[in-house]
């Protein structure tokens, strides 16, 4: 009686119960989601569903075919299950999931029993048994299936590792399972819908009559009906390739990167294909957006498919170049970049943008041939309203997509969408670059801390006031009287210091022998192969980066473009200027120095222009020795008051693979992990360039040396080139080490500056404020006696180890002896200072501005 609902429901048609199979046994087997809540067999849900499939099953079956039934499905069965370890060690490089269709909610394993339970009941004796004890058996066997977790109760009484009340719910859940499949089973067949169920069929399920069809007949429909959707068909199989195209292209050479799985490596083709089939889908239908919009504007199909095609395969291009430079998808925040295309363009290998022009003068002869030759029908204006609404809409949902109660976050997670913000590039792997894109579109700044308040902040105000004044009494300079030089110099770090490589000589002879004087050490970065402007962010504010959100991967663009509330290091001057020898408009930094105080932006095309242009050789960026000519300048032109110069260079900066210099034998790379010809190229080729480095600082040095008023260059690389094959996973803080040096020329060492700070060896890019205002003994506001705390108090922050978490970053920390520790090893004091810098943080980022009108950014005498 329990089942009799069923049953007549699926003697009506019986391909309903084939579709209720589909649905609860093949679907989740395929995605490997478990959207039922199966648990591998052990669950209520399981039981019932394996009850229904059991009691309904048809038996009015020839022996003949019940065996050709078993043995098809047994034998695909053993092919599946026998050929799933080489799939796993194809797709995973281990065999993590050898073992997926061993699950007793398989369908691999459901639907070959099902055929063994029709096999043994076609046979003449069972079938004389009448049709109740068939009902009794099934409810029986379901009983004893789901009394397995009683089972594994007994079994595990004396395991410790056991939660208690995993055990006792295991336990209650397995006995009142009957009771609960019974009751269910009854309520169902009590609702109206069962009485109406042959009407139901006919709406729900393919009428029985096209079962009947021949399969000639089947064929020539199937041909039909594909003629009738030639261009659904069309756009939806092309989209589906080139979503597919796009998780191969997240991956370098063509091997699932290193972040998915430790140091695991395997086919990405194989990957994509066989692990996110799903999230293939979903990006193919974010892309449609873009069709959808060029069909609603243009109501012309071969120009709206076509030109969404080239600029999708543009998409998938760029993608991977950023991911083979940098180890990151392209980010929302980047897009305000567009501005400076031909320079992006010129970091393009030159044949990639022959191919596209080629291809963009046949796409436009194409688009205007298959107009007069093969027109598409043009849509009525209902649809081409749908068209513009439905991406609309989908775009505009993604501002929420990381709220809680956004209603679609749930189901997104089911199909397997993780943001993963704290990694980007294995986000995109996971998700695709389309939808990584549209994650990241809904920012949170920063979380909130727990104590945040008006009062909390006053507190800290009050705290280190009392710090500054204490502080101040032993300084006898002022910042603002100093020339302070923050020299970012692009990718400068030394090969030799990178774990397995080795050079023929030393590359920077003079920068090594001045270290070796002056304040000097490794600078954890937060970046490897970019990131330059998140470094820069850091020095000039004097922010952690890890205090973070995920969701917010470049500050400048992101955050301080559309900022009120600002504070950076050039408020403390009369004058302050930014030198960059290149293009402004990257980062948004033409509108970032104006939110930071900076009184002049000098770069390639602004308004006060660079008068010191230079290359070497082939290079395409002005050399370190034009970059120092034009900082000279501004030095020399502002003699009377103190003055703060933020230079950014160019020199070093990719591509590293191209003839940028002439070969140099003495300085060539020796050893390296991963050496070949390709890899030894760029290696050799950044070497020339910082080894011009290393000779434009000591003419630099030189000059400075002999102006007459207090100067003192903190430079420092802000990451390593993305050129070596070292594994991440194992060498990343060696990885993230790039060379410092904070050097006070003669007059300042005259006049009251150190030569030499304690704690220097591996420092922050954020506590750099702190340690300049130290060396030049000049007194401190109450914000930099915190960070003069942070800096002589706690260890450097390294963010380069992965995170599992969506909302926080993971953030490590390097000791005086270059050892890494974790956040758990700090001690009482070096929290609370941390907590101090957090709260304040939020306040001005993300906050009330509540310090904004207190002096704790003003230096105190």
């Amino acid at each position: 009686m329990t089942v009799e609902p069923f049953q007549k429901l699926f003697e009506r048609s019986k391909i309903s119960y084939y579709a209720f199979i589909v649905i609860a046994i093949v679907v989740p087997s395929i995605f490997d989601k478990d959207i039922f809540y199966y648990d591998s067999g052990a669950t209520i849900s399981y039981a019932w569903v394996l009850f229904i499939l059991g009691a309904t099953l048809t038996t009015n079956v020839t022996k003949k075919r019940a065996w050709c039934e078993f043995t098809i499905l047994g034998i695909l069965a053993i092919l599946a299950l026998g050929l799933m370890p080489s799939i796993s060690q194809a797709s995973h490089g281990s065999l993590t999931t050898a073992y997926r269709l061993t699950s007793a909610a398989n369908a691999v394993i459901i639907l070959p029993s099902l055929a063994l339970v029709r096999l043994l009941v076609s046979n003449p004796k069972l079938a004389k048994m009448k049709i109740k004890t068939q009902f009794l058996l099934s409810f029986l066997g379901v009983i004893m299936v789901a009394s397995f977790p009683t089972i594994s109760e007994a079994l595990n009484e004396l395991n410790d590792k056991s939660a208690w009340g995993t055990r006792y719910l295991e336990a209650f859940q397995a006995v009142s399972l009957p009771g609960i499949i019974f009751f269910v089973t009854y309520l169902l067949y009590l609702l109206p819908v069962f009485k109406h169920a042959k009407a139901l069929d006919v709406k729900l399920f393919i009428p029985r009559k096209l079962l009947k069809i021949h399969p000639k007949q089947l064929v020539l429909s199937l041909k039909k009906w594909g003629t009738n959707h030639k261009v659904a068909l069309l756009v939806g199989g092309t989209l589906l390739f080139l979503s597919y195209l796009s998780f191969v292209a997240t991956n370098v050479d063509w091997r699932v990167a290193n972040t998915i799985e430790g140091n695991k490596s395997y086919n990405a083709f194989i990957y994509c294909i066989l692990q996110r089939p799903q999230l293939i889908v979903v990006n193919a239908l974010l892309l449609a957006c873009l069709y959808w919009i060029l069909r609603a504007l243009t109501n012309n199909f071969w120009f709206s498919f076509l030109t969404s095609d080239f600029l999708i395969l543009i998409w998938v291009i760029a993608t991977h170049l950023k991911i083979a430079s940098r180890n990151e998808p392209i980010l929302p925040s980047e897009v305000v970049m567009v501005g400076a295309y031909t320079n992006l363009l010129s970091m393009v290998p030159h044949w990639i943008l022959i191919v596209a022009v080629i291809v963009l003068v046949v796409l436009v002869g194409l688009i205007i041939w298959l107009n007069l030759k093969k027109p598409i029908a043009k849509l009525s204006w209902k649809r081409r309203l749908f068209y513009l609404v439905i991406p609309c809409v989908v775009v505009g949902s993604s501002f929420y997509w990381n709220h809680d109660a956004f209603p679609l976050k749930k189901p997104m997670q089911t199909l397997g969408n993780d943001p993963a913000f704290y990694n980007q590039l294995y986000a995109a792997q996971l998700n695709g670059p389309t939808l990584q894109f549209m994650n990241n579109l809904d920012v949170v700044i920063m979380k909130e801390p727990s104590n945040y308040s008006k009062a909390k902040v006053e507190e800290i105000v009050a705290k280190y006031t009392a710090l500054a004044k204490e502080i101040n009494q032993t300084r006898t300079n002022n910042l603002s009287e100093q020339t302070i030089i923050f020299n970012l110099s692009e990718s400068f770090s030394d090969p030799n210091h990178v774990t397995g490589t080795k050079l023929k000589s030393d590359p920077i002879p003079y920068i090594n022998s001045l270290m070796k004087k002056t304040t000097s050490g490794y600078m954890i970065s937060p970046g490897y192969g970019g990131g330059t402007a998140n470094i820069e962010y850091m020095t000039l504010t004097g922010f952690s980066l890890g205090n973070f959100s995920p969701t917010l991967s470049i500050p400048y663009t992101q955050l301080v473009s559309s900022s009120t509330y600002s504070p950076s290091i050039a408020n403390y001057f009369p004058s302050s200027v930014a030198i960059h020898p290149y293009v402004g408009t990257f980062y948004s930094r033409t509108e970032v120095y104006k939110k930071f105080g900076f009184d002049d932006f000098i770069y390639d095309g602004s308004k006060t222009p660079l008068k010191h242009k230079e290359k070497i050789q082939n290079s395409p960026y002005y050399s370190d020795r034009t970059a120092y000519a034009n900082t000279l300048d501004m030095i020399n032109s502002n003699k009377k008051s103190g003055q703060f110069i933020n230079l950014v260079t160019m020199q070093n900066h990719m591509p590293y693979d191209q003839d940028t210099y002439a070969s140099n034998a003495k300085i060539s790379v020796k050893k390296a992990v991963g050496l070949d010809d390709y890899v030894a190229k760029m290696i050799n080729n950044f070497t020339i360039g910082i080894n011009y480095t290393d000779k434009y600082v000591a003419e630099f040095i030189a000059k400075i040396d002999k102006i007459n008023k207090p100067i003192t260059i903190v430079f420092y690389g802000d990451h390593l080139p993305g050129i070596y094959s070292n594994d991440m996973n194992k060498d990343s803080l060696n990885l993230h080490e790039t060379d410092y040096f904070i050097y006070s020329n003669k007059y300042a060492r005259k006049h009251g500056a150190t030569n030499k700070l304690t704690n220097s060896s591996y420092v922050s890019p954020s506590e750099f404020p702190a340690m300049v205002a130290e060396q030049t003994n000049s007194k401190v506001s109450p914000y930099y006696a915190l960070l003069t705390k942070i800096y002589q108090t706690t260890p450097a922050e390294f963010l380069g180890g992965e995170s599992s978490s969506s909302t926080e970053r993971k953030v490590d920390y390097v000791n005086s002896e270059g050892k890494l520790i974790s956040s758990k090893q700090l001690t009482k004091e070096q929290k609370e200072v941390l907590e101090d810098l957090k709260i304040i943080q939020y306040d001005i980022t993300a906050g009330k501005h509540y310090v904004k009108n207190t002096n704790f950014m003003k230096m105190l005498q």
